[in-house]
């Protein structure tokens, strides 16, 4: 972050740009955000129909948006913090939580090859110009990283199954079979029209809230759908990176991706500074607000 702002000037820049944002469009964009968080939490439940355990949609969505709170104090630690909070409020097993989890990233995922894929029909010169504008280096190393990771997590299951005669180990083995069911459950689903309506539905979401945001902006006000989705397509990428809540690796995309459609870099740090602050506490507050929302329903502890 310091990096890619060390050179920006708050009062010639920055100020001016807040002192111009145009909050209706900011209120209306933050709008659809806690949509795709209610698609998401709503979703959740129609994975664990399959399984046998039947929660709360909003007990669901208050743990997502607890989990996108958490991420920005531990990178990646929201996953298992929504998983632990609705596990004390619905009582399913944290195992099978986080596999479902795992399962929604997969189709994450794979619809977002499918929005890069339509970035590169509607944008293939924008599309191919960032990637050979991003740092080669970090991205092969990266993809270095994922393969020896995987290798590793084989190698990791293979002696576990060989070793789960030792107690410790075997309760591992049992925790990950655990997490397997719930990857399994995209194949059993009892109503997979509502769940893939409710997957579309998060990226629609996400991607009207990026619009929206661009016109809150007169910087950013002149762009189209077709840059949006090209946009959300490169942020998301970004996102990818373990990162408190995509600090740095999410401006640094977003940078490339102004650069790229033809705006200057600083166009791009202005806008990704200040829509991400914004939504950074707009996370955090509704985060906040989903876990006490959800800790209500935590069993009382009964008295000696």
């Amino acid at each position: 972050m310091w990096f890619l702002y060390k050179d920006i000037s708050w009062e010639d820049e920055l100020l001016p740009a807040l002192q111009s944002v145009h909050w209706e469009w900011v209120a209306a964009s933050f709008g659809f955000n806690f949509l795709a968080s209610a698609c998401r939490g709503f979703r959740w439940k129609y994975l664990l129909e399959p399984l046998g355990y039947t929660a709360k949609g909003w007990n669901g969505t208050n743990s997502v948006t607890f989990g996108y709170a958490m991420n920005y104090l531990i990178p990646r630690s929201g996953e298992v913090a929504r998983c632990t909070l609705l596990n004390r409020a619905e009582k399913i097993p944290v195992d099978i939580l986080i596999g479902t989890v795992i399962l929604e990233r997969i189709v994450d995922i794979v619809i977002l090859g499918s929005i890069i894929g339509l970035s590169v029909l509607i944008h293939h010169d924008a599309i191919s110009q960032l990637f050979a504008n991003a740092d080669s280096s970090k991205l092969t190393l990266l993809l270095y990283a994922a393969i020896g990771g995987i290798i590793v997590l084989i190698v990791f299951l293979l002696l576990l199954k060989k070793l789960r005669h030792i107690a410790w180990l075997a309760r591992i083995d049992d925790f990950l079979i655990g997490i397997g069911k719930g990857i399994r459950a995209i194949g059993q689903l009892k109503q997979p029209l509502k769940f893939w309506s409710l997957t579309l539905s998060i990226w629609v979401c996400w991607i009207v809230m990026t619009y929206l945001s661009m016109l809150a902006m007169d910087i950013t006000a002149d762009m189209t759908i077709a840059d949006t989705i090209f946009f959300v397509a490169a942020g998301s990428l970004g996102m990818m990176v373990p990162t408190p809540g995509g600090a740095g690796s999410f401006h640094g995309m977003s940078i490339l991706a102004f650069q790229t459609l033809g705006y200057s870099a600083d166009t791009g740090k202005i806008y990704s500074l200040l829509s991400w602050s914004v939504k950074t506490a707009f996370e955090i507050i509704l985060g906040t607000l989903g876990f006490f929302m959800v800790s209500r329903q935590f069993p009382k502890k009964q008295a000696p």
